[in-house]
């Protein structure tokens, strides 16, 4: 069997740092404040307070503090899907979330999602 560590494609960094998630329960869109525990190119682990169905498509926006831009920094803007979702050892109110980033951009202060695919649509 192979090990977790060996299946990742690439490097994971340790992260804390709030996030905004969204993903389609039902014919409701759930959106919740969720919290990054590593991130990589590829994915993201994170811990949010409400149980997520595996194989969910999602959404989420991190707030970036980045030397040198513009105040307020970036938005990194990622849409995937979830992995994995499993009891969160520290906080068993909350659910351990794995999930696999298909695309991301990062968008400057004020730019909506809309906004940035009509951008890259002109191109």
């Amino acid at each position: 069997m192979v090990d977790t560590d060996e299946r990742r494609r690439a490097q994971r960094f340790p992260l804390d740092l709030p996030m905004e998630v969204k993903w389609q329960e039902e014919a409701e869109v759930i959106q919740k404040l969720a919290s990054i525990r590593d991130i990589s190119a590829s994915g993201v682990y994170f811990t949010v307070d409400r149980e997520v169905r595996p194989e969910s498509k999602i959404e989420f926006y991190v707030q970036l503090q980045m030397e040198g831009a513009e105040k307020g920094g970036v938005l990194l803007h990622c849409v995937g899907s979830i992995l994995r979702v499993e009891p969160d050892q520290d906080e068993p109110q909350r659910q351990g979330v794995a999930a696999r980033i298909d695309r991301y951009r990062f968008l400057r202060p004020g730019e909506s999602p809309l906004e940035a695919v009509k951008k890259e649509e002109r191109s």
